[in-house]
């Protein structure tokens, strides 16, 4: 297990005290990962995975009981002593840095964001999707995280999420701000830049395809840097 006092080299733990509130109220059960330039950045970023799982061969069952496994699995990508290779998060590194980052590198990245999995139960295993419950749960809670951290853009890392939203919560409204993309990019198609507002906070959101697999880095980086360039520029190392 990570500790804690190592993490604090590049997360923050600023919202904490908030992050606990939420939890005891059952809005969360993960704390997001802060990095510790976040605080301060003209251009707040908050990256959206889906879900995290069980995965018996690693023996993460204990570490998923813990409010900081979220910042675990991130810290993995972080400390090249914990690294574990990862598809998903190289992919998606690179996206948003524009470099292909080693593990002595992808601190350079991860200071600079905060990351939350949008749905907060685990998988019993990798192959296992979430259902339209998970989702509806997940946009419940979302409101919460948004007023914590006050993101100037959400990039969401897959289209689950946003393709579930039939079950709004009332403090959260969603509309569409750009036209459709045209140009389909590993059998699918890019979604619209949307703008996201809760009761307190207004904030961009976007979408990539999901990063594990068939993920065409140049191609879904050119949607971000088009939907939300001063995300990129900031991004980029």
């Amino acid at each position: 297990m990570i500790i804690f006092t190592e993490i604090q080299q590049y997360q923050s733990s600023a919202f904490d005290t908030q992050f606990g509130s939420a939890q005891k109220m059952g809005k969360m059960t993960w704390y997001p990962w802060v990095g510790k330039q976040y605080v301060d950045a003209v251009c707040k970023v908050l990256v959206i995975l889906e879900s995290h799982y069980i995965n018996r061969e690693r023996n993460n069952i204990e570490a998923l009981s813990l409010p900081n496994f979220t910042r675990r699995v991130v810290a993995e990508q972080v400390f090249p002593q914990y690294h574990w290779n990862s598809n998903t998060f190289n992919n998606l590194a690179t996206c948003l840095s524009g470099q292909k980052l080693s593990p002595e590198t992808a601190h350079l990245l991860w200071q600079k964001v905060a990351l939350y999995n949008f749905v907060q139960r685990p998988m019993d295993n990798p192959d296992e999707r979430p259902n339209a419950q998970d989702f509806a749960n997940g946009w419940k809670s979302f409101p919460t995280v948004v007023d914590i951290l006050k993101p100037n853009v959400c990039i969401f890392a897959g289209f689950a999420a946003i393709s579930n939203i039939s079950e709004l919560p009332v403090e959260l409204q969603i509309t569409e701000t750009t036209p459709l993309e045209k140009e389909e990019i590993n059998g699918t198609y890019p979604r619209p830049c949307f703008t996201m507002q809760t009761a307190q906070h207004t904030l961009k959101g976007v979408a990539v395809k999901h990063p594990g697999s068939f993920f065409s880095i140049d191609k879904w980086r050119g949607i971000l840097q088009r939907q939300a360039p001063n995300a990129i520029k900031m991004l980029s190392l």
